[in-house]
């Protein structure tokens, strides 16, 4: 059996807000998101360079020209081995198919998926230090709530903006307004 270790965001003035969304239950979860995705941003290398990847763009060519999940996640896997460009936020792709497939429009659905599936990695990486009596979140049940609240709210923010991609300047230009609107949705 293997263990896997968390890597937690930084200690500093860059996650500072998004911890500090953590721990005080007066800070609203749309300024939390807000904050996870301005830190994100404000790495030395921006999120945004892994999810405008040559490969997440596959994942959703792979979604948008299948018509089963099966298909789907075969073409994409196949499209990783072949141009060996696999990264976690690629992982997230391909984990966010099986999610599309549930809707009557996998394309726009996968995008909703994926943008929901990095926000709770991001949230995952430090959240679970911040709970307890003295935080906003008091329970195990309560954190798993939170985190609902907050897919559910980016998927809200994301589904409002999506549309087909023809190119991957245009899937480009979506990931950019995505996360300007994450990081400014009230």
């Amino acid at each position: 059996m293997g263990t896997s270790i968390s890597q937690s965001s930084p200690r500093n003035t860059n996650w500072s807000p998004v911890h500090a969304g953590y721990q005080r239950e007066n800070i609203p979860e749309s300024r939390i998101i807000n904050e996870i995705w301005r830190a994100s941003e404000n790495e030395d290398t921006p999120i945004s360079a892994a999810i405008k990847s040559k490969g997440v763009f596959d994942c959703y060519s792979a979604v948008t020209s299948s018509n089963n999940i099966s298909e789907a996640i075969q073409k994409y896997t196949s499209s990783l081995i072949e141009n060996k460009n696999n990264s976690i936020i690629t992982e997230f792709a391909k984990r966010s198919i099986p999610t599309a497939f549930q809707s009557s429009n996998p394309g726009e659905s996968w995008a909703v998926s994926l943008f929901s599936e990095i926000t709770n990695y991001v949230m995952s990486r430090d959240v679970s230090g911040f709970v307890g009596d003295k935080y906003r979140n008091k329970t195990i049940r309560d954190l798993v709530s939170f985190k609902k609240d907050m897919a559910n709210r980016v998927a809200n923010i994301i589904s409002a903006e999506t549309k087909r991609f023809r190119s991957q300047q245009e899937w480009n230009s979506f990931v950019d307004k995505s996360i300007d609107l994450l990081k400014r949705a009230k």
